[in-house]
């Protein structure tokens, strides 16, 4: 039994060692591009291997397209018994003398070279330089990036570009068909040529790098990567000549390795000028002449735009759905681009057939947990931070460390994109995962972001500062989630989904998407199910809401509602936002003193209770309220606590803008400069609003404020065309809260307006409501206008349409009912016109129109404030 064991082991390491051989000489022949010579010299090596090694030859030929028939006649065998013991798992079996041994000639064939390119090379400029300056200095570079992002392709253009750096030449090596470790080395071996096959490729690139450096391309390495990492070293240390060059959507982490990510193609620009020089529209555009010669890239470049956008910019899902073209007109492509993995199908390689094929690659080599994990963070359509993470997984019951690991492992294999503390999963990545989960596994992930998402209940909070910033940024970072959380609560009868709508309602409402949040906030108090702190919530965000659409009236009515019942509860947290709803209403009704005794109210029982969160926040707005009456020493000293209060969490040693960088110091700063322009101080305003403009925390009413300001300032300068630029631009975006600083400036620009004339005064104001708020902040810090802006005639007709739609006050529902396309197909023009535009939300797309195109037939103009 012993004897019988030896024979055996002794028989499968010869079988062992002639099949490295003769994978090998398979991996030779099937890169010499069919040349027959060199397929018989590699498959007349299969007679001197074992059965069992003949076997994996087989199953070798037949990965790379041989028939049954050609196997067969190499091997000297009948088809039909080659294709019976293959097919019952027997070892193939065949005789020593049905083929010759081939000589050193038959074995010296052509040498292996870089596959040709089939198709025009778009873009990645920037890359291909960066790879030159890597490879000189780094040994090893690893190109890292998603199923679809062109690592492929931008390593093959880089290896026909650097081919005459290297002049022991360069060796690509496609590891896609190598499924086993140990077959790594041969088959770089065999790259060098046939007549280097199954010798040990230390050996060959020791020998071949004397002639010079050599570059190694190494594609399609992130199944094999632990044995690619080992060769790379052991080929550093034998060959320090050889450069390798790796494609992979992980990275081995190997010492001397420097990794290059690879991130989708650049966005583009915001004008149509732009956009049609941008590299996703050129690679649209050539890979659908190749299927219809006379494409039109002019006429369809906005949409072609759009069409990229929705596929994240991946040079794969671009080409796949370009060369739909010959069938699909762009904007048939787009709408139908709900499903793209069902729409983007096409031949591109034998591994790419489809997108759905290169992301399951990706996904076939996860294991089942980390399957799992996948699936459920691709329900999130806004991205997902740790919590949130936490949140749809809980069912798998990992631990915090667990999940960070799986995390941090799909990342490495660019499954998952972070950036900025958020992570997120490419649209067609998601919606391969999201086939991969239904059932049970679905609803669990969908109640545990439900549920999570319900503990946002700090609408109402007694937070104000960094902290506040903080906490409505990481709200304003789920905001998707929260959308997709209320249709799904919505559908399946989830008890929290008032607490979502609400939640939704109020960032919409930050978002200035004021149209919207009140019709979810109407429906809501509607709704017997929604509960008296939630109708309470409803009334103060529907009151900042009317008091933004210039509505004092309104604003009043349910800031009222919200204090009533905010009274009826124990709840001091929801009575300071009902509160602060009826300082800011009553000041914009007129009834500015009734505000200040609201302010000192609520002032008062924030001291005396100890909750001090929100005490900035009340003692700015009502320094605002002050300065509206005429009192500005009381309003200066409300300022001065303020700024002593936030100074002292503060870095003393950042700039202004940078202490001042978050929601309500913004707010401060500009009603300080209120305060200072009325006291004389001219400079310390000045420096205020600057910081304002400046800073990376955007503001909307902050910067409104600050525009008016410098408005005002500009006419007691003199600089009336300036003043009057600014104040007509900050009135086409904005809305106003501050009495004081309205009747001032009005004053104000009537003394301009008079001091220029009217040609000249009118001249200036048109100016100004053609800039953007982008726009208007340049001009303000920088006193230059922009060369040009984007007008209607940067809208295509179909956007153009829209623009007024949305000015009429229609939501994309109502736009796309009214104009017979999908509603899906709306929301993506109008993120195109912000994209042209540099505008922020709908609001702002609204007030745009009005100041830039007349109204179409029957639209209804917003309200103006």
């Amino acid at each position: 039994m012993t004897r019988a064991r030896e024979q055996d082991d002794g028989q499968a390491g010869e079988a062992e060692a002639a099949l490295r051989r003769l994978m090998a000489a398979g991996t030779a022949a099937g890169l010499a591009a069919g040349d027959p010579v060199a397929m018989m010299a590699a498959f007349a090596e299969a007679q001197r291997a074992a059965g069992r090694g003949l076997r994996s030859a087989v199953e070798l030929g037949r990965a790379r397209g041989l028939s049954w028939r050609a196997l067969a006649d190499v091997l000297g065998v009948p088809a039909s018994s080659l294709h019976r013991q293959f097919g019952q798992g027997d070892a193939v079996a065949t005789t020593r003398e049905t083929a010759a041994a081939p000589t050193v000639r038959d074995l010296e064939v052509r040498p292996t070279s870089v596959p040709p390119s089939v198709d025009l090379f778009v873009g990645r400029v920037h890359e291909l330089a960066d790879l030159s300056v890597l490879l000189r200095r780094s040994p090893v570079v690893s190109l890292v990036g998603p199923a679809g992002v062109g690592k492929t392709r931008l390593a093959l253009e880089f290896a026909h570009r650097i081919r005459p750096a290297f002049p022991a030449g360069v060796w690509w090596v496609d590891l896609t068909v190598v499924t086993r470790e140990w077959l790594v080395g041969p088959a770089v071996s065999a790259a060098a040529g046939p007549s280097h096959a199954g010798r040990e490729v230390r050996h060959v690139a020791a020998e071949l790098t004397r002639a010079g450096p050599l570059l190694l391309v190494l594609d399609n390495c992130e199944h094999l990567i632990e044995a690619v990492a080992r060769l790379v070293t052991e080929l550093r240390t034998a060959a320090p000549r050889m450069r390798v060059l790796t494609t992979t959507r992980e990275a081995m982490r190997a010492a001397g390795e420097t990794v290059m990510p690879l991130a989708p193609l650049p966005s583009a620009g915001r004008r149509l000028s732009e956009a049609r020089g941008a590299d996703v529209v050129r690679l649209f555009a050539a890979r659908a002449r190749d299927v219809r010669p006379d494409f039109d890239t002019d006429r369809w470049a906005d949409v072609v735009v759009d069409i990229c956008e929705s596929l994240d910019r991946l040079p794969l899902a671009i080409e796949l759905a370009a060369r739909q073209s010959d069938l699909l007109e762009p904007d048939e492509l787009r709408a139908r681009l709900t499903e793209p993995l069902d729409v983007l199908t096409g031949r591109t390689s034998a591994r790419h057939r489809s997108l759905r094929d290169a992301i399951r690659w990706s996904y076939d080599g996860l294991d089942d947990t980390a399957k799992a994990v996948f699936a459920r963070l691709c329900i999130l359509p806004g991205g997902f931070d740790q919590h949130t993470a936490a949140a749809v997984t809980a069912d798998l019951g990992l631990t915090g460390t667990q999940l960070w690991a799986l995390l941090a492992d799909l990342t490495r294999k660019s499954m998952v994109i972070t950036s900025g503390g958020r992570s997120r999963i490419l649209e067609s990545l998601r919606s391969f995962g999201k086939e991969m989960l239904a059932g049970d596994d679905l609803l669990a992930a969908q109640s545990g972001l439900i549920e999570w998402l319900a503990t946002f209940e700090r609408l109402a909070g007694n937070y104000w500062g960094s902290t506040f910033t903080a906490q409505d940024n990481q709200m304003a970072g789920e905001m998707d989630n929260v959308r997709y959380a209320v249709y799904v609560a919505e559908a399946i009868g989830h008890a929290r989904r008032p607490t979502l709508v609400l939640l939704l309602a109020y960032l919409l409402s930050a978002r200035q998407e004021l149209a919207e949040s009140n019709l979810l906030l109407t429906g809501l108090t509607g709704d017997p199910r929604t509960s008296t702190a939630d109708r309470a919530c409803a009334a103060w965000i529907t009151s900042v809401n009317a008091g933004r659409l210039g509505d004092p009236a309104a604003a009043t009515r349910h800031a009222d509602v919200a204090e009533a019942l905010a009274r009826s509860l124990d709840d001091p947290d929801l009575l300071t936002a009902a509160l602060i709803s009826v300082m800011i209403a009553r000041g914009l009704n007129g009834d500015v003193d009734g505000g200040i005794d609201v302010g000192a109210e609520l002032l008062g029982r924030l001291r005396a209770t100890g909750r001090h969160g929100a005490l900035g926040r009340v003692l700015t707005i009502q320094a605002s309220l002050l300065m509206g009456r005429g009192d500005v020493e009381a309003a200066q000293e409300a300022v001065a606590e303020v700024l002593a209060l936030h100074e002292k969490g503060a870095d003393p040693t950042l700039p202004m803008a940078d202490r001042f960088a978050d929601h309500w110091a913004a707010f401060l700063l500009s009603t300080a400069a209120d305060v200072a322009i009325a006291r004389g101080d001219d400079a310390t305003a000045v420096e205020y609003l600057t910081a304002v403009l400046a800073g990376r925390f955007h503001h909307h009413h902050a910067v409104v404020g600050a525009l008016q300001c410098l408005a005002f300032l500009a006419a007691r300068q003199g600089r009336n065309e300036r003043a009057l630029t600014l104040a007509a631009g900050a009135a086409g975006i904005g809305y106003q809260l501050n009495g004081f600083r309205d009747a001032q400036l009005a004053a104000a620009m009537r003394t301009a307006e008079r001091a220029v004339g009217p040609a000249t005064a009118r001249a200036a104001a048109d100016r100004g409501r053609a800039l953007t708020m982008a726009d208007l902040k340049r001009y303000a810090i920088h006193g230059t206008a922009p060369a040009g802006g984007d007008g209607p005639g940067a809208l295509t007709p179909r956007q153009q349409q829209i623009v007024h739609h949305i000015a009429g006050g229609l939501t994309n529902a109502q736009i796309a009912a009214r104009l017979g396309i999908s509603e899906r197909t709306v929301a993506s023009h109008v993120a195109g016109v912000r994209r042209k535009l540099d505008l922020r939300s709908r609001i702002d797309i609204a007030l745009w129109a009005t100041r830039t195109a007349p109204p179409a037939p029957g639209s209804r103009r917003p309200t103006r404030t």
